[in-house]
């Protein structure tokens, strides 16, 4: 005959628990900082204009593609972040990124 399932039997198919919000990924913005620190380097010691924007170009791309990530990130955890040295790092990896678009628009004129 058949087999009763009972509700010791269904647990087995049940989704796990959604991860903790602790658990959930942090953005970090050390990567961001590097790519716009890379960036102003390149515009500081080469010209923005010439075949250094072979370099600068996809630098800052990536760098603002992974800003857009990062800002997800923090918009998705409700603004918890790993401490002040984080929040100092995406402070740091925003000044970069104005300094580069000054540094180009100076380039311009």
């Amino acid at each position: 005959m058949g087999t009763v399932k009972t509700s010791e039997d269904t647990s087995e198919n049940t989704p796990p628990p959604p991860p903790a919000p602790d658990a959930a990924e942090k953005p970090g913005w050390d990567v961001v900082l590097g790519l716009f620190g890379a960036a102003c380097a390149v515009l500081r010691y080469g010209s923005a204009w010439s075949w250094w924007a072979l370099l600068w170009v996809p630098l800052m791309a990536v760098g603002v593609g992974a800003t857009v990530y990062e800002w997800r990130l923090l918009a998705r955890g409700r603004r918890r972040m790993g401490g002040p040295v984080a929040w100092l790092l995406l402070v740091l990896a925003h000044a970069g990124l104005a300094v580069a678009v000054i540094r180009l628009w100076q380039a311009e004129a």
